[in-house]
């Protein structure tokens, strides 16, 4: 199997998985770079994210333009193009339409680390874009990039979330704990003020969840969950 193949099958069995954890539903991307390349892959736009084959994922280039595949690009392609030309460091960004993310920004809570998933972020709140239309312009799209910064997520008000990270693994692990971080907090917030980490424990906590190691095993246990499933078959 070649690179590119096996990046498209990556891609589709992070939809997949992301469907399984409810974090995309009939909306919602991830996408990877093209190592060596100035092409990028993420899953096209009318397909189901629970039945996503490699042969749904789609080429574009810098500019947001398709350069392969059968299908249209989705319709928020820009948040995702506009991040990679800005930063270099990043190689998969997501798409998300998280629930307990987007709770917290519609009651303007701060999302900030209170449980070991939020470490993984950095100390303070994470960043939020507050304009809740979709992202389906460049100049949109930068304004995300700009709100997102160096940070690893960025918050859409009332909308989703943008994760980014080293690798398809990497992002698909930091979507399970942004979710999981903005559960936590929620579910603390009830039942009175909640003790959030201090930096030093962020910055401690932080180690262990960034290890290739803990990564590998978030992306082997979503794998095995969707075997069991039934939504691996045909990747």
């Amino acid at each position: 199997m070649s690179e590119i193949d096996e990046l498209k099958k990556k891609l589709a069995m992070a939809c997949r998985m992301l469907f399984l954890a409810e974090l995309v539903d009939y909306s919602g991307h991830i996408s990877v770079r093209i190592p060596g390349t100035d092409r990028f892959l993420i899953n096209g736009h009318p397909i189901s994210r629970a039945e996503v084959t490699p042969d749904d994922i789609v080429t574009f280039d810098p500019e947001g333009k398709r350069v392969e595949g059968k299908w249209n690009l989705p319709s928020e392609l820009p948040m995702h193009s506009r991040t990679y030309r800005v930063r270099d460091d990043v190689q998969s960004v997501a798409h998300l339409h998280n629930r307990m993310v987007v709770v917290l920004s519609m009651a303007d809570r701060p999302l900030m680390p209170a449980s070991n998933p939020g470490a993984l972020f950095g100390p303070g709140p994470i960043p939020v874009y507050h304009d809740p239309a979709l992202i389906h312009t460049n100049e949109q799209g930068d304004e995300v990039a700009r709100t997102l910064g160096a940070r690893d997520a960025a918050i859409l008000r009332g909308h989703g979330s943008i994760v980014v990270g080293q690798s398809i693994e990497w992002t698909f692990a930091a979507c399970v704990d942004l979710e999981e971080s903005a559960a936590r907090l929620c579910f603390a917030s009830t039942l009175g003020p909640v003790r959030f980490y201090t930096d030093d424990e962020v910055n401690r906590v932080s180690k262990g969840r960034k290890k290739l190691s803990v990564i590998q095993k978030v992306w082997d246990h979503y794998v095995a969950k969707a075997r069991l499933a039934g939504l691996m078959e045909g990747v």
